[in-house]
Parts: C-alpha cells; sequence; structure tokens
C-alpha cells in the first residue's frame, strides 16, 4: 500500500454514507454534552442516573432485541470492552463524596473510543478496509507533515505561531505554567544566533496539541508510519526528509518518555519486519542515516534534557529534572494510596484530581498521576486494570497467532509506543486523542484477527451453498 495510488480514489455512494456516518460520530460527544448539560440543570450532578445510563442500556436493548443479526459482534474481546465501560460507571456510583463533573462526559468519550471495536467490525468496513486506510494514510501524512513544520518553527521562534483557530495552546516564556527546558549556552552549538531565549529558558514544542507529551505522542505515530513507507514505497527521499523533519520536532517536544518509545517502537518494527521476511536493508540504512545526521545536530540538546543520566546536564537543567520526578513520585504514592484503601472500585472514574489532596499530607498540583496502570486502578479499581490488561493479551495474542501482516505490524508497534509511555504519563488513558488512538488500533488488530482466521464448518457450508 503506497501513496502512489492515494489521488486516484474513487467515491461510491457507500463510502458518502460512511463519511456522513463519521461525520455523525464527531457530533456525538458535543450533543452528549449538550444533553448532559440540562440534565444536570434541571436534575443536578449526581452520582445515581445521568444521561449516560438511558444511552448504554438502550443500546444493550438494542443490541438485544436485534441479537441473531448482531451477533457476530460478540465475542471475548468485545464482552471485555463491555465489562471495562460497567466497572467504570460502577466505581461513579459507589464513589466516596463529590464526583467530577466532567466524569460522565469522558466515560462516555471513552465508551465511544472503545466501541470503535465494532465500527472496525461492519459490512462496510470489512469490504471497503483498503479504501478506508489509504485515505487515513492520505490524511494523516498532511497533517503531519503541518503538525512538524509547526513544532519546529515554534522552538525557533519561541512562541505559538497565532494558529488558535486549530485549537494552538497559549504558551510564553513568561508563563509559569507553560512546558519550559532550560539549555544551557555551551549546549546550544550552533543554534546560539539563530534561537534566542531569556535566561536559557525554552519553550518546548507543542504543535497544536495541548501538552509538548502529547504532541510527542502524536510524532511516535507518524514516525512509525514513515518508516512503513519508506519501506513500500519508491519516493524514499520524499519520505526521508519528512523522518529527518519529524525527529526533529519529536527531540524539540523534549519529552523523554516519547523520544524512548520511539526508540523501543523503531526496535520493534525492524524485528517484526525481519520476522515477517521483509528486505529492510534499505529502510535500516536510511534510518541511520537519518537518525545519526539528526543525533550529531542536536546530542546536546539530548544530554541536556538527562535521557543520559545527570551527568552531562547543568544545574539548573538537573533542578528542573528533578522538581518534575518529585511530582511524578509524589503523584504515585497517592495512587498507591487510593488503590490500598478502594482496591475494587476505586475512588470513582475522573476522581483522581479531586481526590489526589485527601490521600497526601501536601497541596499537589492539579495533575493525573503519570502512569496510566496506576490511574485505571486507583481510578476504576484493580479489576478494572486486570481487564484492561487481559484485554491487550487477548487481542495481541490472537493478532500474533493469525495475522502478521504489515498493518499488524504497524498497529502492534503503535499500541506498543503508547503502552511504555503509559508508564510514564497519563495521556494515552486521560484524553481523548490518546484513547482513540490506543483503542483504534486495539481494533485494527481484532479485524485483522477475525478476517485473517480460517473459515468454520457453518462458514464454509454457507459458502458452499
Amino acid at each position: 500500500m503506497t501513496l502512489s495510488n492515494y489521488f486516484n480514489l474513487k467515491i461510491e455512494k457507500s463510502h458518502l454514507k460512511a463519511f456522513f456516518a463519521i461525520f455523525i460520530l464527531f457530533l456525538l460527544p458535543a450533543v452528549f454534552r449538550i444533553l448532559d448539560h440540562n440534565f444536570q440543570k434541571y436534575f443536578g450532578l449526581n452520582k445515581y442516573v445521568n444521561v449516560f445510563d438511558f444511552i448504554f442500556i438502550g443500546t444493550a436493548a438494542f443490541f438485544f432485541i436485534r441479537k441473531d443479526q448482531l451477533k457476530k459482534y460478540v465475542s471475548l474481546n468485545t464482552s471485555l470492552i463491555v465489562l471495562f465501560i460497567c466497572l467504570s460507571r460502577m466505581s461513579i456510583f459507589f464513589s466516596d463524596g463529590e464526583i467530577h463533573h466532567k466524569a460522565f462526559y469522558d466515560l462516555f468519550r471513552a465508551s465511544l473510543a472503545m466501541f470503535l471495536i465494532f465500527v472496525f467490525l461492519t459490512t462496510y468496513f470489512r469490504r471497503n478496509y483498503e479504501f478506508v486506510f489509504k485515505c487515513f494514510f492520505m490524511l494523516f501524512f498532511i497533517f503531519a507533515f503541518f503538525e512538524s513544520i509547526v513544532g519546529i518553527l515554534q522552538f525557533i521562534l519561541q512562541r505559538p505561531l497565532g494558529l488558535s483557530f486549530l485549537n494552538e495552546p497559549f504558551f510564553s516564556i513568561n508563563n509559569s505554567h507553560s512546558a519550559k527546558i532550560y539549555i544551557s549556552e555551551n549546549s546550544l552549538g550552533i543554534f546560539s544566533n539563530i534561537i534566542h531565549s531569556k535566561n536559557g529558558d525554552y519553550l518546548r514544542s507543542h504543535g497544536t496539541f495541548l501538552h509538548p507529551n502529547v504532541f510527542a505522542g502524536f510524532l511516535n505515530i507518524s514516525l512509525i508510519l514513515t518508516m512503513y513507507q519508506i519501506h513500500k514505497s519508491k519516493k524514499k527521499i520524499v519520505f526521508s526528509i519528512f523522518l529527518i523533519l519529524q525527529l526533529v520536532a519529536l527531540i524539540l517536544t523534549f519529552s523523554r518518555a516519547g523520544m524512548l518509545a520511539f526508540v523501543c517502537s523503531s526496535f520493534m518494527f525492524f524485528i517484526l519486519m525481519k520476522i515477517k521476511k521483509n528486505d529492510v536493508k534499505k529502510m535500516g540504512l536510511i534510518f541511520l542515516t537519518c537518525s545519526f545526521v539528526i543525533l550529531c545536530v542536536f546530542s546536546k540538546f539530548i544530554l541536556e534534557r538527562g535521557l543520559l543520566g545527570s551527568l552531562f546536564q547543568s544545574n539548573k537543567a538537573k533542578e528542573l529534572n528533578c522538581k518534575s520526578d518529585n511530582l511524578r513520585s509524589s503523584l504515585s504514592q497517592v495512587a498507591k494510596k487510593m488503590i490500598k484503601k478502594n482496591p475494587v472500585l476505586g475512588v470513582g472514574f475522573r476522581n483522581f484530581l479531586i481526590k489526589k489532596d485527601e490521600y497526601s499530607n501536601q497541596k499537589l498540583e492539579r495533575a493525573y498521576v503519570h502512569n496510566i496502570y496506576l490511574l485505571i486502578a486507583s481510578e476504576s479499581g484493580f479489576l478494572a486494570l486486570m481487564i484492561f490488561l487481559l484485554l491487550l493479551t487477548s487481542i495481541i495474542f490472537n493478532a500474533v497467532k493469525y495475522c502478521i501482516n504489515d498493518l499488524f505490524i504497524i498497529s502492534i508497534c503503535i499500541i506498543f509506543s503508547f503502552l511504555i509511555i503509559g508508564f510514564f504519563d497519563h495521556y494515552p488513558i486521560s484524553s481523548y486523542f490518546g484513547k482513540i488512538v490506543l483503542f483504534s488500533n486495539i481494533a485494527a488488530l481484532n479485524f485483522l484477527t477475525e478476517i485473517s482466521k480460517p473459515l468454520s464448518y457453518s462458514q464454509k457450508a454457507c459458502l458452499y451453498q
């Protein structure tokens, strides 16, 4: 699958219907928010009943009534997803005290992201998945190229580009809450005359994302897809230049988790491509050459960030890292206390932010615990975490058993990347972007497994008839 044929796609009526359905899906969170706001206005915010309950029960009733036609969607994986959503809802029901005002809204968006597994199993997707993936690749690469340029320019200019209509966040060197990094003058090298700062503090690249770490997660996805295109496409020079731009943008986010995840996921990418017996010599040579050039140019930035330990850092850079690490450690201790006191259903979905100070001797910064596994267990309970891990294990095991193909390699590397980031950050689960990425790739793996499984006896009989 290359980009050479992406602009020759034929739009059929079924595709137009699918585009309309996707448009409706994008609108659903906004519609739910309006309904939820009005429900709370008249009945108040409470843990016992919400618009979400009517939607969930209505969906379950629809599946029960149409069970003969919809039984193809029922499996262990879909059952685990429904059980995970039920446990998250129960965690709100049995939560102690107040609940977060966005709890039900975020639970609805999480449910939408998880229910992508059903969308991938529809008849339309089964028949047109190649067309869908081609459209996705075409649009994604345009967006990724734009984001890479924006991120690089943000760091050079040390300010936003004024793209507020695209939700570019506001950040400033004078704003104490803006994501900053300290780089000593000795570490700037050739960039000392190009990039200027105040007292050695530099703004990290955001792209149009809320935080540089989330931007780094996005770049992890685009880098994996670019590596695949370098292998598959004849336009290797074009994608090699694109790879360099993305690597530069990733470094300028200064996200330690993002960079570590990319190193691990790219290593896995080459291993899986080799297992599939693909010839990756050219791609490997291009990747190593681009990486070596970028590392040589930006090596002092990476060292100053502390990716190879504190030995090569300036004192101020060490202080910033220690401050960040201490906060993460404190939040982890709070999460563990929550799990110890509420092991079954946690403190309530989305309630970590409003409950954290009750489990700490000091007032902490308003932030989630930077670990998705502790976050799930502390908010929805240890059982919910086990179900989440069981879902991942089931999906990956079956995918390895039935369908090690190119799309499998891409999806498994993206999931692996976000699971690594999940040890050091919360956005793969706490943000809508993270949920969409994680569960769309889980849905893709589940779909690839379903179409790769050998036909059952009843299916063969049906075909013969």
